[in-house]
């Protein structure tokens, strides 16, 4: 795609495996942050995670940046503070709690959206929607059934995670069909390296990854889970309904579960076999007749 012409808008069908792909690359993230937080402050990471993700972005996309509209900037800012007290309130949460914990409450973001919608734009999920999301809401309790759901202090941080997602989930369905997606994605990823970088400078002891082993950890987070896992999220949202989008949210913790039986050798349980089916029910439910699409009440 060549940098300088705008984004070619997608079908549904592409937004939708789209939207699948970023979330399962970002599912990745939980398991590396965990890592990652043993050795470096939380801040220090996000820092160099986003800012390093920008420089590439800038790389790729220097001539659209270069022409950007305002509009795309102040969208593209604005995203960037809620996702980075997303990011903040997950990895503080990380240093007290477990990664699964951590993707289960705040991927359950995905049951405040529609209430957004409802209190802020009058628009109201369909049938096959609502009982998508509750066949995903279930799916994610029973997931993590066992030992590795109990809640503690980092919980907190997630729970309050979870609420500046939905929030990001719903200002990116809305920015992402104002402005030109990618941008948006561009200039968020700036923004919370900034806004990241600035509060480790403060707060922290900051410092470079020092080790070939943390600077492959912080590649990875910039390269996958961000310079493919948030900037291409907008560019999804544009053919997506919020509320379908923020659904995507419940394959996290299936991909997390995925990810620890292939890499860490973790036991597929039936609770965990049950609930990624759920899930997967849920998400699929909404594309059966009778869709359920938003309808706005005037």
């Amino acid at each position: 795609m060549d940098a300088s012409t705008p984004s070619r808008e997608l079908s549904l069908r592409q937004a939708e495996l789209l939207m699948a792909a970023v979330i399962l690359a970002r599912s990745t993230s939980f398991v590396i942050s965990k890592l990652a937080v043993a050795a470096l402050a939380p801040f220090n990471i996000l820092g160099v995670r986003f800012l390093t993700a920008f420089l590439i972005l800038l790389l790729l996309f220097r001539h659209r940046v270069k022409n950007a509209d305002r509009r795309s900037v102040r969208d593209g800012v604005l995203l960037g503070l809620v996702y980075t007290a997303v990011m903040g309130c997950e990895m503080l949460g990380l240093r007290m709690a477990e990664s699964s914990l951590a993707s289960l409450i705040e991927n359950a973001a995905f049951i405040l959206v529609p209430f957004l919608e409802i209190t802020f734009l009058r628009r109201y999920p369909g049938r096959t929607v609502v009982i998508g999301i509750i066949l995903a809401f279930a799916g994610l309790l029973v997931l993590h059934l066992g030992p590795g759901a109990r809640l503690n202090t980092g919980s907190l941080y997630f729970f309050a995670g979870m609420a500046f997602y939905a929030l990001a989930i719903f200002l990116t369905g809305i920015f992402a069909r104002e402005s030109e997606p990618l941008l948006v994605g561009v200039f968020q990823i700036g923004t919370m390296g900034v806004v990241s970088l600035l509060i480790s400078l403060l707060f922290e002891d900051f410092r470079l990854p020092a080790s070939g082993a943390e600077w492959g950890m912080i590649l990875y987070l910039a390269l996958v889970c961000s310079v493919f896992g948030f900037t291409l999220q907008p560019v999804a949202q544009r053919t997506l309904p919020a509320d379908r989008a923020g659904m995507f949210s419940a394959l996290n913790p299936v991909g997390a579960v995925f990810w620890g039986f292939l890499f860490l050798g973790e036991a597929l349980s039936p609770c965990k076999l049950a609930g990624a089916a759920l899930i997967l029910a849920g998400l699929l439910l909404p594309l059966l007749p009778d869709k359920g699409h938003i309808r706005s009440v005037k």
